[in-house]
């Protein structure tokens, strides 16, 4: 069969979301399958990146977003969901590659005028759910902030998303949380629906702590993830490096803030932006994969490789994180509560 899949990101440019890694597996595990599989992704319009047979790319300011003023990145978004960008090459690709199936990961920065190019086209269209960009475009919910997305703006938004999203033959959500929020703002109402884990895998014994204990964060370096409220927790928690380390591994807009903490601090590390071969090779010395989310979080991939590890996990008890619990030795916190999160650390070097 032949497959088309699409995410935003993708390697060599990628920001080390989990919907990277997933629409990774994704392809990998068609492939292994035996399947005729090809990709497309976009990169800054000033890199060059050649197209092969597997792998397309299309040009997009999604990477220089954030640095936009406001008026630029409402006029941008106001583009994704109705300008037909990327219409021509997207058409040659579909042309060249006849797909039988078509699976889209996250869409912001390609547009949505490939699902109603699917459409037009009779293929059957298949899309997984990461987070919340169907209902509102920053795909950002804050805890505290539920609101943002009963807004008129979101809701005029969510029209047009919904309009495009609505001939897919299956939505795949990784919890059963995300699924909840789409339909309860009209989305999928008649299509198929399946909640389905990014990654299959039992529950494994955890293994046994460290001396000191290996705290580690991987992910994205931003607000969002909670990298303040970990730093200022660790700081608070005070563990003298014979008891306790930290590792953060990522890349992102606090970079400087967390080298800045580790130079400080002896128990903390900034293993840098890591590969796929040294975040295993990290997670296999963890003990405990750190997500501080402030943010309504799908299925974490940290998590998912917590459990793959046999680690134990710590995060915020918000979205769909709590769904995780049958896999993993999984300790939860208060969404934004630095004294939590602190108190959990040091109990933690109790054991």
């Amino acid at each position: 069969m032949r497959i088309g899949i699409a995410n935003n990101l993708f390697p060599p440019f990628s920001r080390g979301s989990g919907a990277e890694v997933i629409a990774e597996m994704n392809a990998s595990d068609l492939r292994a399958a035996g399947h005729d599989v090809f990709m497309i992704s976009t990169k800054p319009r000033k890199e060059e990146a050649q197209d092969s047979s597997d792998h397309y790319f299309l040009d997009s300011a999604y990477f220089v977003l954030n640095k936009k003023p406001l008026p630029w990145r409402l006029a941008w978004h106001i583009g994704q969901l109705f300008l037909p960008w990327h219409l021509q090459k997207l058409n040659q690709i579909l042309d060249e590659r006849q797909p039988d199936l078509f699976i889209t990961h996250n869409l912001m920065g390609i547009g949505f005028v490939l699902p109603r190019l699917l459409r037009v086209r009779g293929i059957r269209h298949e899309h997984v759910l990461h987070d919340i960009q169907l209902l509102h475009p920053s795909g950002l919910m804050y805890w505290g902030k539920e609101g943002i997305v009963k807004s008129l703006p979101a809701k005029i938004y969510q029209l047009v998303t919904r309009s495009a999203m609505m001939h897919a033959a299956k939505i795949i959500s990784p919890s059963r949380w995300l699924l909840n929020i789409h339909q309860s703002c009209g989305f999928f109402a008649n299509q198929e629906t399946v909640v389905e884990q990014n990654f299959n895998l039992l529950r494994k014994d955890t293994k046994p702590l460290n001396s000191p204990i290996h705290f580690v964060f991987t992910g994205q370096l931003e607000k969002h993830k909670g990298l303040y409220l970990l730093l200022s927790a660790w700081q608070e928690a005070d563990l003298p490096a014979s008891v306790a380390r930290l590792t953060i591994a990522g890349g992102g807009a606090l970079e400087k803030d967390v080298k800045k903490a580790a130079a400080s601090l002896d128990s903390l590390e900034y293993a840098g932006l890591l590969g796929r071969r040294d975040v295993e090779k990290l997670l296999t010395d963890a003990d405990v994969v750190v997500v501080p989310s402030l943010v309504y979080e799908n299925s974490p991939t940290s998590l998912w490789e917590a459990a793959v590890y046999r680690c134990r996990g710590l995060a915020a008890d918000i979205g769909g994180i709590p769904e995780l619990s049958p896999y993993l030795d999984l300790t939860l916190f208060a969404p934004g509560d630095r004294h939590a999160l602190a108190r959990a650390m040091i109990k933690m070097t109790e054991k």
